[in-house]
C-alpha cells in the first residue's frame, strides 16, 4: 500500500477527524460494490447451471443467530394443573406459589392439590 501523500503534521486538529469520516465513507462504498460485483457474479455463474442464487444457497444464505424464538401460543392463558381449597391455582409454569411451598413444607404433596 502506497504512503499517502497528505502531510498528517500539516493538519489542524478539526482536519484528521473529517479525513477519517471521508476515509471510512469511502472503504463502504468500495465494500458495497464489490459486494454487489460478487452477488452478480454468483448470480450468472448459478444460471450457467440452471439454478438460482437462492436455490443453490438454500437456508445458509439466512444469517444464523441465537435468537429464542418466540412460543407460538405466548400470552395465552394456560390451564391450571394445581389448586388450593382457597382456589387458588398454578399452571405448574414458573416459580412455585408461597401456598404450595408452605403446604410441601407441612407434609403435603404436590399431588394433594392436582386438578
Amino acid at each position: 500500500m502506497p504512503k499517502s501523500q497528505i502531510n498528517l503534521d500539516s493538519l489542524s486538529v478539526e482536519d484528521p477527524s473529517h479525513l477519517i469520516q471521508e476515509a471510512e465513507a469511502k472503504r463502504t462504498e468500495k465494500q458495497e460494490g464489490a459486494k454487489a460485483a460478487l452477488i452478480e457474479e454468483m448470480t450468472v455463474k448459478a444460471a450457467e447451471l440452471g439454478l438460482s442464487l437462492d436455490a443453490l444457497l438454500g437456508n445458509q444464505a439466512q444469517s444464523k443467530t441465537n435468537v429464542r424464538k418466540v412460543r407460538g401460543n405466548k400470552g395465552q392463558q394456560v390451564a391450571a394443573k394445581f389448586r388450593n381449597p382457597e382456589g387458588e391455582t398454578w399452571s405448574g409454569r414458573g416459580r412455585m406459589p408461597r401456598w404450595l411451598t408452605k403446604s410441601i413444607d407441612e407434609g403435603k404433596s404436590k399431588e394433594d392439590f392436582a386438578v
